[in-house]
């Protein structure tokens, strides 16, 4: 028996993502996402287990509440939700996708699928969400994804009540009657416009009188953003130092940035003995094939 089956499967923390986040939608998820979905894993303790039907130990089905996920842009990427609802008292629960146009990575520490935020079980009745991390194609256009559901309905009632607390309580014997069930589901994909880079930190504020480091921000809106790089040609009066005393500064969080993700790059200004005042700043990114040129403003004070 797999040691996975029977204990908690916390998800990586999401970002729709890109997120979108939003994209995480919920999943929000990473989603999802795409607003986060309250999670309802457990409800209030009760005496009994209320809506707890025995007859549908062999036949209840988790069912998907989520029925749409929100839109992304050719080539992004980002973490979205779906929301579940258990049919009867179940375990072992693990969702896989099939799209022959959409990427899908699933949280690492679930590997080849995805399962319940707070545990791979869940009560009839009660409902989690599984996360997903999408990748969208360059193509636009609605882009259908099959989520296919596995899960053990659990034959004992008295295994799962919808109070229990998920977080610490582990099913020990997941064993009945197997499920499954399918779902297709568009994801809507936009095509890019625009510029393929937009400059998200137009302005800076410096202290005369030393060095200090900075973050340049700029927002993806193209796919193929790959080998980042950024430099400034300061005006008379300015000293650039890039990180390592190199000729240009790369992302914070890698080398390619993401459609629709914002990341931004460190470099040290320092005004030396430049007057109080705004100075315009000449500032260039480049990547494989493609170069981006703005301002930035800088102000100046003592």
């Amino acid at each position: 028996m797999l040691p996975t089956t029977r204990g908690r499967r916390r998800l990586a923390a999401l970002t729709l993502v890109l997120l979108p986040t939003a994209l995480l939608t919920p999943l929000v998820p990473f989603a999802a996402d795409a607003s986060a979905p309250v999670v309802t894993g457990q409800s209030a303790p009760a005496t009994d287990d209320p809506g707890d039907d025995p007859t549908n130990n062999t036949q209840g089905d988790l069912q998907l509440v989520t029925s749409s996920l929100p839109s992304f842009k050719a080539g992004q990427e980002g973490w979205v939700s779906l929301i579940w609802t258990a049919g009867t008292d179940m375990c072992d629960i693990r969702v896989t996708t099939k799209s022959k146009t959409v990427g899908v990575t699933y949280p690492t520490n679930t590997g080849g699928f995805s399962s319940m935020y707070i545990n791979s079980a869940l009560a009839e009745g009660n409902s989690d969400y599984t996360a997903f991390k999408l990748t969208a194609p360059a193509t636009a256009g609605p882009q259908e994804i099959e989520f296919e559901a596995t899960y053990t309905r659990l034959k004992d009632s008295a295994t799962l009540k919808k109070a229990d607390n998920l977080v610490v309580k582990n099913v020990t014997d997941c064993s009945g009657n197997s499920g499954k069930v399918k779902q297709t589901i568009s994801l809507p994909v936009t095509a890019a416009s625009g510029p393929a880079v937009t400059l998200a930190t137009p302005s800076l504020s410096l202290r005369a009188g030393g060095p200090t480091w900075v973050s340049i921000g700029f927002t993806g809106n193209a796919p193929g953003l790959d080998n980042f790089r950024v430099t400034l040609t300061p005006p008379a009066g300015f000293e650039v130092v890039y990180p390592g005393d190199g000729s240009s500064s790369g992302l914070a969080q890698g080398t390619r940035l993401g459609v629709g993700a914002t990341d931004a790059a460190g470099v040290r200004l320092d005004p030396l003995v430049t007057p109080a005042g705004t100075y315009s700043v000449p500032v260039k990114a480049t990547w494989d094939g493609g170069s981006f040129t703005g301002t930035i403003s800088v102000t100046v004070t003592r």
